[in-house]
């Protein structure tokens, strides 16, 4: 098979090479014109390979600025010369200042979702609720206020004092151990501990 058959050369994935040829607009050129070049004023010019070059070697696009006009469009072109506003400025800004206010005193939170104190609170009324918890906690001689991390270090001490590879091979405590573990099981899966 040929790689050169004009079958394959000439598939639609190609596209068509166009038979209009620029001329460069440089004075006197006769090359090709293939390379664009835009000004300030938004003129189009087409140039062969050398007089682009040297059209872009000669361009200064800050020719005719004054000083302070090439400062002002340097700042602006650190952002894309979007427009910006200053900070401060928006008449809600105070309003939504007083959030971050330890007080927060313009801040609406019913549900006191923000309160660290009343969520603690919460969490140990409803410890009191549960039955099933009061008795877990009675089991690792605990009350349902206690922390986490209290609840923790007792079930640790509670089950190395009624293992038997601790007490000595007693097994008389097997039935206490279990209702100690899982008392501790059912805590943990209600978030006490």
């Amino acid at each position: 098979m040929k790689l050169n058959s004009k079958y394959f050369n000439n598939l639609r994935i190609k596209p068509k090479e166009s038979t209009f040829k620029r001329k460069c607009e440089y004075g006197g050129c006769n090359k090709n014109g293939e390379f664009l070049a835009k000004t300030k004023t938004s003129h189009e010019y087409y140039y062969c390979l050398d007089h682009i070059k040297d059209f872009n070697k000669n361009y200064n696009f800050f020719e005719g600025m004054s000083e302070e006009e090439i400062i002002d469009y340097q700042i602006s072109s650190i952002i894309g010369h979007r427009p910006t506003w200053k900070s401060g400025t928006n008449p809600q800004a105070n309003y939504f200042s007083n959030f971050a206010k330890k007080d927060g005193s313009a801040f609406n939170d019913p549900f006191n979702f923000f309160d660290e104190e009343d969520r603690t609170k919460q969490k140990r009324d409803i410890r009191k609720k549960n039955k099933r918890s009061n008795k877990a906690f009675e089991i690792l001689e605990y009350t349902p206020n206690s922390s986490k991390s209290e609840i923790r270090k007792k079930f640790k001490e509670v089950v190395k004092k009624l293992h038997p590879d601790t007490n000595g091979g007693d097994s008389s405590q097997e039935d206490l151990l279990k209702e100690v573990i899982s008392a501790y099981k059912y805590l943990k899966s209600q978030g006490h501990c």
